[in-house]
């Protein structure tokens, strides 16, 4: 019996084409922590992995263009001429991208005077030779016409997610024509990106139907001496005389198939898990690191690893967990999932310095006696303390207190995002690497990372930080973990009800205002609707491959131009807040009735908490539904809830760092700030300030620090260009100090490299000095913003560390529940709210002494919609 042998596939990529789609695709601001640009790297990377499992090729190269002149540019000098050239941080990436494939084993192809696509051809050719199928994975088009039955192009056709393949049928359902053709039709309509001018007057539907009806261009250059009625007189104007420039705009275009190309080894060969693990973690691509991690075929086991660390760490010693002591005390927990919550644990190790200790499937009376230890120990390190606590089910009292009288904590997680807290991630293993050249996640990685990240802190002047705020406030955040908070799903059920009927009624009136049935999800039947159907003028919209643009910032720029916009608009915002909150929350309450978040200290480079699993922070007040849904938590039955929010603190902390003497003068004069700014900007007494002045100033107060202009203004409150324009510099004249301070901090960012909060938190900005105009911008917001929004993190910190201090030394009958923002919240019993209230208004006011005075508003109720002060 004759068995068919399978067919090779050789895969080529173009990697100039697909590094300008990643460049694009990814956005710039991805960085590594030095603030080198590796979007484009990153980009490509997953393109590379994603043509790998789904090609599963036998052979591969990548073509590459190289820097200089080609053939083409000596025949034609204007060649690309009107190429503009992109950022320099682009370019920089083909190295790096080049290296990427050296670890794959896949060869990167270039060839002096000749283009990428001119390696494509050849390789295609010689494959067609040798019977081996080529594709080709490109997304530029010129490309198509070596599309043939042996060769296939795939494209990318939304960012670097989507894909098409084109055969030959599949080039001619598109132009009307077959591949080679393209070439005849690319000379005669001509190609602005290449700077081809083709033939004067025809144009892309001139060119298609000329090739439709003679083949060629000599086919129509023989109709023109030949046959001139079979062209109308207009067409063969255009023509006449531009037989040699056609045919020389045609060898221009034509793909060169046989280029001497250099010796190359294209087999596909089994990927280096331990070669893609180093670079990955050089490169801190997080999430290709954990694919490539998992297989490390020679990887060693928990106890093999920790053996072969300790030689190069404090801990040389195995002994019992009795015998380890307790002055510093490392621990690390192996678990059998990523989410330590409720995982099981492999195994447990400590280590003191001298020896180590390692359990491994601990059991009920292993963990006791681990708590015990961890009780008694002066100094606790480990990485994420917080989800071991978890781990551990540590009892909240038992933490808290340790933490407090008689312990410290060092958790490297939380030192290394004070050194960087612009980073994309904290895994321990990528902070070894970077802290030793190599990847670690010992015990004994701990201990040399506490001296390392220790000393580097102290450089840094962030010791305080760490020591003071951060450190203290790990037990309160894992108590709040613990207790949860109370919710209502019952009102939740009747709610998503009213919601989901209110959807659909505002369904009904979209689709008779838009005169016919259409998916009100689908973006493309959006647009055709709005600006097909409807007419709405599209002028600056932006477009996508499928057509305009429906996304919320676009429709905000036409949402007074027709009344289903704004339909459009509350439609999403419904839409969301019910699948986001509504149907999702009942799902995720625990045993107890309550909700658990997590709150985070290691997301937001400001120094703010973030909440996630699920997102409680987020939960929009502005809105009649955002408020229904904050109805659902409630206290537990003669409970009630007690917020706490500190009123206007960013424009309290801005007036203090820009020493603005109107502003502190009027806080100092508890004078209702908008109002006052409203007077001073119109010259009016603040008894005569109308309702939309005052909303006015209200917006340049708060929009100001982060970019507000003249045009965000005018849209936000209905003034003119020219009025909001005005409004703006007379603020400026009157608060001449904001304006400075604004100066003043986007200078110390590029001069310095970073700025700092009031009490000595730093974010730093290696981008900042990149010479890429969208990240020098981005760069220079965040720098004004972040002593603003940082301090007041810092003053929220410090004030659940003394509430939590205060409460365990009273004995509080009181849970701290949740902290957003500028608010925290607390469940306490019903009798003693006015009085609880009142002290931790007290104790939040003077968390830290101010230039100005420090105010916090308390509000009472028993669900937190519904709360009044």
């Amino acid at each position: 019996m004759l068995v068919m042998s399978k067919q090779k596939t050789f895969l080529i990529l173009d990697g100039n084409a697909l590094l300008h789609r990643a460049w694009h695709a990814v956005p710039q601001t991805m960085t590594t922590s030095d603030g080198t640009v590796i979007n484009a790297a990153y980009g490509f990377t997953n393109i590379l992995e994603r043509m790998l499992d789904l090609v599963k090729p036998d052979e591969m190269a990548v073509a590459w263009d190289l820097p200089g002149k080609t053939f083409r540019h000596d025949e034609f000098e204007a060649y690309k001429a009107t190429r503009v050239k992109k950022e320099q941080e682009l370019y920089d990436q083909i190295p790096i991208i080049q290296s990427i494939l050296t670890d794959y084993g896949i060869p990167s192809l270039s060839v002096p005077g000749y283009e990428a696509d001119d390696i494509l051809g050849t390789i295609a050719e010689l494959n067609k030779k040798h019977g081996i199928k080529t594709m080709i994975v490109t997304g530029d088009m010129d490309a198509l016409q070596l599309v043939d039955d042996t060769t296939h192009g795939l494209y990318f056709v939304k960012g670097i997610s989507e894909t098409k393949t084109y055969d030959p049928a599949a080039v001619r359902e598109r132009y009307g024509f077959d591949p080679l053709q393209l070439i005849d039709y690319k000379a005669i309509a001509g190609d602005s990106s290449d700077n081809i001018p083709g033939i004067a007057g025809i144009g892309e539907k001139g060119a298609k139907e000329l090739i439709a009806q003679f083949g060629t261009i000599e086919g129509i250059y023989e109709a023109v001496e030949k046959h001139p009625e079979m062209l109308k007189p207009a067409l063969l104007k255009k023509l006449a005389g531009q037989k040699k420039h056609a045919m020389q705009m045609k060898r221009l275009v034509t793909i060169v198939r046989d280029v001497k190309l250099p010796k190359f080894d294209a087999e596909v060969k089994p990927r280096d898990p331990a070669k893609l693990v180093k670079k990955f973690r050089a490169l801190e691509f997080r999430t290709l690191l954990k694919k490539y991690e998992h297989d490390l075929d020679d990887a060693p086991t928990p106890r093999e690893q920790e053996g072969r660390s300790m030689a190069s760490s404090e801990a040389i010693s195995n002994v019992a967990l009795k015998d380890l002591g307790t002055d510093k005390l490392a621990i690390v927990l192996e678990s059998q999932a990523e989410d330590l919550f409720g995982a099981t644990l492999r195994s447990v190790s400590l280590a003191d310095g001298e020896s180590t200790c390692t359990i491994d499937l601990p059991k009920a009376d292993d963990l006791e006696a681990i708590k015990q230890k961890l009780a008694k120990a002066k100094l606790i390190i480990g990485h994420d303390i917080k989800a071991m606590m978890h781990a551990l089910k540590m009892p909240v009292t038992d933490f808290a207190s340790h933490v407090r009288h008689s312990g410290k904590l060092f958790d490297t997680m939380i030192a290394a995002y004070l050194l960087n807290p612009a980073a994309r991630g904290y895994e321990l293993s990528m902070i070894t690497q970077q802290a030793f050249g190599q990847s670690r996640t010992d015990v004994g990685a701990l201990l040399l990372l506490h001296k390392k990240l220790g000393t580097e802190l102290a450089k840094e002047e962030l010791t305080k930080i760490m020591e003071e705020i951060e450190m203290p406030l790990l037990p309160i955040l894992y108590d709040m973990e613990v207790a949860g908070v109370k919710l209502d799903t019952d009102f939740l059920s009747e709610l998503s009800k009213t919601m989901n009927a209110d959807l659909t009624k505002l369904t009904k009136k979209i689709i008779k205002e838009a005169g016919r049935e259409f998916n009100v999800n689908s973006p493309s039947q959006l647009a055709e609707v709005l600006f097909e159907d409807l007419q709405i003028p599209n002028i600056g919209i932006k477009r996508t491959k499928t057509g305009y643009s429906t996304a919320a910032d676009e429709l905000e720029k036409i949402t007074d131009l027709h009344p289903i916009v704004p339909m459009i608009s509350e439609y999403r915002e419904l839409a969301k807040l019910i699948g986001t909150y509504v149907d999702a929350l009942p799902s995720l309450v625990a045993r107890d009735g309550r909700l658990h978040t997590t709150f985070n200290q290691t997301i937001a480079s400001t120094g703010r908490l973030s909440s996630t699993n699920p997102n409680l922070q987020n939960i929009p007040i502005r809105t009649e539904q955002g408020r229904a849904i904050r109805k659902a938590f409630i206290a537990e039955k003669g409970n009630v809830l007690l917020a706490l929010d500190y009123s206007q603190i960013e424009l309290r902390i801005a007036a203090m760092l820009a020493k603005d003497k109107p502003f502190l003068q009027a806080f100092k004069d508890g004078a209702d700030i908008h109002t006052r700014t409203a007077a001073e900007v119109w010259d009016l007494p603040e008894d005569q300030v109308t309702k939309d002045q005052r909303r006015a100033a209200k917006a340049v107060n708060f929009g100001i620090l982060y970019g507000m202009g003249a045009r965000n203004l005018a849209k936000s409150t209905g003034l003119t260009l020219q009025e909001a324009k005005q409004f703006i510099e007379k603020y400026f004249e009157i608060h001449h100090a904001i304006k400075d301070y604004i100066d003043e901090t986007k200078t110390k960012a590029h001069t310095d490299g970073f700025v700092q909060t009031l009490f000595g938190r730093k974010r730093y900005f290696p981008e900042i000095n990149s010479g890429v105009p969208v990240l020098i911008a981005q760069a220079e917001r965040m720098a004004v913003n972040m002593p603003i929004q940082g301090t007041q993190a810092d003053l929220i910190k410090m004030a659940m560390v003394d509430i939590g201090a205060w409460m365990e030394k009273e004995q509080v009958d009181a849970k701290m529940l949740l902290q957003v923002h500028d608010e925290l919240v607390f469940e306490v019993p019903k009798t003693d709210a006015e009085a609880l209230g009142q002290k931790i208004k007290s104790i939040m006011e003077h968390a830290a002494t101010f230039d100005v005075p420090i105010i916090a508003e308390v509000k009472i109720g028993k669900n937190w919609g519904e709360m009044e002060g």
